[in-house]
């Protein structure tokens, strides 16, 4: 091939889908861009979803389209977005459940966690916290462990999700004691039982419960992130009631296909972080009991590996199953 075809073809693949000046920063987006949620509408995941998109469309003067595709867990829209073509055209909105406890729990993974996808940023903490039931007496963490060593095996804990029966797990690890763990399809069920007594535990972010524990019908006993929540700054940490390295956090993030031109994650990644500084966006996020969490690919990247090796061990050591 002489001289003139060669520059010629790279020319033309710098043009098509995936080249340089094709999904350069400047340029893109030129079409809507499709932000898949694995969550029904109307929840929280698809409520942050919305008003991340809204304000991604003002910013870039096209449309970001959110489509709902629920499923096993939320992982039915992941792997949707680890097949779909990497040009930024098609975004998922990621949970901590979908990318560091759930596929630890799947017999057959929809995707790899790790490497099908490129981080663009993390969106916002889910406080989650350790209730009990008003009925069962327990004002505190120590109480728990006080009357689960007394009774093993005794006590029930109200499991809404996987993911609360994984911080259930790492605390039965930490406090070395043993709780009996009864599902149910979701936290409002769970919570039922828990408020009516039938249940003494259970675990939920403090958004979802938040005026239940203000009405007194749930206890509130610690907060889970290893930081006190805005949301209930009286509560203290598992760390400060006596659990020594104990963390189980909820979250929200961004995430494209693995390959995505680094120049357009970059773009999305740093209007992320813009959109989520915006008092009104925060004031949104607050009301649904969520905290902004900006940060950038790589400390997104960073805090998913770390999570992912750490939950793997606890669904070892646990006994649980992949279903």
């Amino acid at each position: 091939m002489t001289r003139a075809p060669l520059i010629a073809a790279a020319c033309l693949a710098l043009l098509l889908p995936g080249g340089a000046y094709a999904q350069g920063p400047d340029n893109f987006p030129t079409k809507p861009v499709k932000l898949l949620v694995g969550y029904p509408p109307g929840g929280a995941s698809d409520t942050i979803s919305r008003l991340i998109g809204q304000e991604l469309s003002k910013l870039n003067n096209q449309s970001f389209v959110i489509e709902n595709r629920p499923g096993v867990g939320g992982m039915i829209a992941m792997g949707l977005v680890a097949k779909a073509p990497p040009d930024g055209y098609t975004l998922g909105l990621a949970v901590s459940g979908t990318l560091t406890t759930g596929p630890h729990l799947q017999a057959n993974k929809l995707y790899d966690a790790l490497n099908d996808f490129e981080p663009i940023g993390m969106v916002a903490k889910a406080p989650m916290v350790l209730l009990a039931s008003p009925a069962s007496g327990y004002d505190s963490v120590e109480a728990v462990i006080r009357d689960a060593r007394k009774k093993p095996g005794q006590l029930m804990f109200a499991s809404g999700a996987q993911a609360f029966e994984l911080a259930l797990q790492l605390f039965k690890s930490k406090a070395d004691i043993d709780i009996t763990t009864v599902s149910y399809q979701g936290g409002a069920p769970a919570s039922i039982d828990v408020m009516s007594g039938r249940a003494q535990l259970m675990v939920d972010t403090i958004g979802a419960q938040h005026e239940n524990i203000k009405a007194g019908k749930l206890k509130a006993l610690a907060v889970l992130d290893s930081t006190r929540s805005p949301i209930a700054p009286d509560v203290p940490t598992m760390i400060e009631a006596g659990v020594k390295g104990y963390e189980a956090l909820g979250w929200t993030a961004l995430v494209a296909p693995r390959g995505t031109p680094p120049a357009v994650v970059q773009k999305l990644s740093a209007q992320l972080q813009q959109v989520l500084k915006m008092p009104q966006v925060k004031q949104k996020l607050d009301a649904l009991g969520f905290e902004p969490w900006p940060g950038t690919p790589q400390f997104m990247q960073k805090t998913v590996v770390a999570e992912y090796a750490k939950w793997g061990d606890v669904v070892r050591t646990s006994g649980m199953s992949p279903k």
